[in-house]
């Protein structure tokens, strides 16, 4: 499979947000890790698993709407205001959502799973447990993982300000 760069063109064969050089630049300028470093001929792979990743988890949660129908990505987007009221350009990608591709690149080429692990039962048990029959109320309370999908704190972080406020969803 070709390793095609997302340039802010919407390109309709795009598989990555980020270049190879852009991501050593970037880790160049934050501490080098060795995950990344070591990884030489696996860093494009990483880089399109951090892409999907980014598509799949965020897909009704940004802001503003796709540049064209055609592209494979979901960026670039029209109507992307940030906290300061400033609009992101259209034609460009947003840093944030470059170093977060980054970011998460790394991240499935250390973490154990990757960044899309199977999914297993929380753990813990039942801590409360309260019915209400009308009008009709449930709700439990489990000990320990609330969910057993993985959060990547340093990646929400980046890209708070592409996403509607409080990660609001809209329909696709």
């Amino acid at each position: 499979m070709a390793f095609i760069v997302e340039t802010g063109a919407g390109l309709s064969n795009a598989n990555s947000y980020l270049s190879v050089a852009d991501a050593d630049s970037y880790f160049t300028d934050h501490s080098a890790p060795a995950g990344w470093t070591g990884a030489s001929t696996v860093k494009e792979n990483a880089l399109r698993m951090a892409t999907q990743y980014l598509d799949a988890r965020y897909k009704l949660c940004w802001k503003g709407v796709r540049r064209l129908e055609t592209q494979a990505l979901d960026w670039p987007r029209f109507d992307v205001e940030d906290r300061d009221s400033y609009y992101v350009d259209f034609d460009t990608l947003p840093a944030k959502l470059k170093e977060a591709c980054a970011e998460l690149a790394l991240r499935h080429l250390t973490e154990t799973g990757g960044l899309f692990p199977d999914l297993s039962a929380p753990s813990g048990g039942v801590v409360s447990q309260r019915d209400k029959v009308g009008p009709v109320e449930t709700e439990t309370r489990w000990s320990g993982t609330s969910s057993p999908y993985k959060r990547f704190s340093i990646v929400e972080a980046l890209l708070a300000d592409l996403l509607r406020p409080s990660g609001k969803m809209v329909r696709a």
